[in-house]
C-alpha cells in the first residue's frame, strides 16, 4: 500500500492552542527539515557523555530554516518554526542505554504528533531523576511528529525527538510531566497517545497508532518500510 497522512492530521494553527496537533496531511517522505529564524532569548548547549560514534542521529532531511517544507516550501496554514534557545550534543547514561536497547530488540514510534506547551521540560535520556538538559520557554512551543515511544520498566511513557536547529541529541518527554506545565495539554497528550496505543495499526486503518520501529544505518525507521514519514523530529516555535 502506499500510506498517506491519517484524516487525524491538520496543520499546526499559528495561534497558539492547548490541543494536541500533528503535521499537515500531505507530509510525506519528501518534507524537508528548515533551520534558522529568530532565536527566542540565548542560546544554551548542553554536552553530554556519548560515544563517538552515535547509536542513532538526526533523520537525513534537508536544512533550510526551521520550518518543515513540502515540495520545497511551508504550506499555508502552517506555523513557523524558529530557532530554539537550545542545542544538545548527544544523549546521558539512560539515553544511550534506551537506544542501544532499541539498536538490539527494535523499539515503538508513533504515527501522529502532539504539542508541548511552554514549561515542559526537555531531557538527555528517559530519567526524570536527572536535572532536564532544556526547558520550552514562556510563550513558546514545541510540535513533535513522530515520535519514539519508550515505556520504562515502570510503565512511564517518554517521547524522544530530535529538533530541528536544537543539535544532534535527541531530547526526551516524560508525558506524566507535560501537566505539570499545562494540564490542558498533559491531558491532551496522555489521551492521544493512549488512542495511539490502543488503535489499529495505521498501516491497516490510516489512523494515528504506535508502529514497530528499528535503528538501521545511525537511523530511525519503520519496521515495514510502507511507511514513509521520517521518525523523530520536531519544530520549536514561538508562540
Amino acid at each position: 500500500m502506499t500510506p498517506t497522512r491519517p484524516p487525524a492530521a491538520v496543520p499546526m494553527p499559528r495561534r497558539p492552542g492547548r490541543a494536541v496537533a500533528v503535521l499537515a496531511a500531505a507530509v510525506l517522505a519528501a518534507t524537508v527539515a528548515a533551520c534558522g529564524g529568530t532565536p527566542s532569548g540565548s542560546t544554551s548547549t548542553t554536552s553530554v557523555p556519548v560515544t563517538a560514534d552515535a547509536v542513532v542521529k538526526p533523520p537525513k532531511l534537508t536544512m533550510e530554516g526551521c520550518n518543515y517544507e513540502i515540495g520545497g516550501t511551508v504550506p499555508s496554514g502552517m506555523a513557523q518554526g524558529s530557532q530554539p534557545p537550545f542545542t544538545l550534543s548527544g544523549q546521558d547514561q539512560a539515553g544511550t542505554a534506551a537506544l542501544a536497547h532499541i539498536a538490539a530488540h527494535g523499539g515503538t514510534g508513533v504515527v501522529s504528533g502532539f504539542t508541548l506547551p511552554a514549561g515542559t521540560k526537555l531531557y538527555a535520556g528517559p530519567d526524570a531523576s536527572v536535572a532536564p538538559v532544556a526547558t520550552v520557554a514562556t510563550g513558546d512551543s514545541m510540535l513533535l511528529a513522530e515520535p519514539v515511544l519508550w515505556t520504562t520498566g515502570s510503565g512511564a511513557h517518554w517521547l524522544a525527538t530530535f529538533v530541528a536547529c536544537g543539535g544532534e541529541g535527541l531530547y526526551w518527554v516524560d508525558v506524566s510531566q507535560i501537566g505539570q506545565a499545562d494540564h490542558d495539554a498533559g491531558v491532551a497528550v496522555t489521551n492521544a497517545l493512549a488512542t495511539a496505543m490502543g488503535d489499529a495499526p495505521y498501516t491497516t486503518s490510516g489512523m494515528p497508532s504506535t508502529l514497530p520501529i528499528v535503528i538501521e544505518g545511525q537511523q530511525f525507521a519503520w519496521k515495514d518500510r510502507a511507511v514513509v514519514f521520517p521518525i523523530g523530529r520536531a519544530e520549536y516555535q514561538n508562540f
